[in-house]
């Protein structure tokens, strides 16, 4: 079996069932998951599983009770956000796995998740991440310490600062765990010849090499099955393991299913006006 792969999602929304599809198609050999309510199990596929978050939601109450709201965002979807972490550990915990896939409902995965070099992809992105239990066990401690304590808390407001008045969020506190406490260097997404996407309307972080753009959003390039971006400055192009349809960008989501892609094997590229795959010119 490979890694499994794991959404976690309260809402009732078309866009998830495609993500779990796309999921499926790309890791035929992994177990695809969704921790969710009653109202999306319509949404999980056959062959993937449908878990309740009710049933893995003690620890996430714990954690409410320490959650202070310091973001402009809602604040049951803020808290949201950073209770999924419990739910997702406490997951691992009773289900025995030692590490999984975590994936938001508006990712497309394209690639397989085994490879060696992707598993210390870890908390970088909140939206796409790889989980071993041992860090999830330390990343809901840190939570847990930092919004009880207000010295902590205050360090992590400091960052915030520090990185652009980022409202205190847990995409803030997945990079301040990932900086000085797993202390590993920042990919920003691009691991070897291929990247995570961090989201479909922002162009790669330096130091990466930058890609081309169209409309507002990544190039997207098909060849013989694969997706592609293409180098601005150099030949080549850079494979696509992931692609975030984050915001109204959701609408092209199902165009990205596996079983959708044109067949022939001709350089074309998505033409976001279309919603169609176009020849690219040689």
């Amino acid at each position: 079996m490979g890694l499994p792969v794991i959404f976690i999602h309260r809402a009732d929304e078309e866009h998830l069932g495609f993500c779990m599809q796309q999921a499926i198609a790309s890791n035929p050999k992994s177990r695809v998951i969704l921790i969710g309510n009653p109202e999306n199990k319509k949404r999980a596929p056959e062959e993937t599983e449908h878990h309740l978050i009710s049933d893995y939601y003690q620890s996430a109450m714990v954690f409410s009770t320490h959650y202070r709201h310091l973001s402009p965002n809602d604040y049951v979807y803020n808290l949201f956000c950073f209770q999924r972490w419990f739910i997702l550990r406490d997951f691992m915990r009773a289900n025995k796995l030692q590490a999984v896939l975590y994936l938001d409902s508006d990712v497309m995965l394209h690639t397989d998740i085994n490879a060696p070099e992707f598993k210390h992809f870890t908390l970088e992105y909140s939206w796409t991440t790889f989980c071993d239990l041992p860090t999830m066990e330390r990343y809901c401690a840190y939570l847990i310490s930092y919004f009880r304590e207000p010295h902590l808390l205050q360090k992590v407001l400091d960052f915030c600062r520090e990185i652009g008045d980022a409202p205190l969020s847990d995409m803030v506190t997945c990079i301040h765990f990932h900086n000085y406490f797993l202390r590993r260097n920042s990919t920003y997404g691009v691991i070897g010849d291929s990247f995570f996407d961090h989201n479909l309307s922002c162009p790669l972080a330096p130091p990466c090499p930058q890609i081309e753009s169209l409309n507002g959003k990544k190039k997207i390039y098909l060849k013989e099955g694969k997706l592609l971006c293409k180098f601005t400055e150099k030949e080549g192009f850079l494979k696509v393991n992931s692609l975030h349809f984050q915001g109204a960008t959701k609408q092209y989501i199902s165009s990205f299913l596996s079983a959708k892609l044109p067949s022939q094997g001709d350089l074309s590229y998505f033409d976001y006006a279309t919603y169609q795959w176009v020849c690219a010119p040689s």
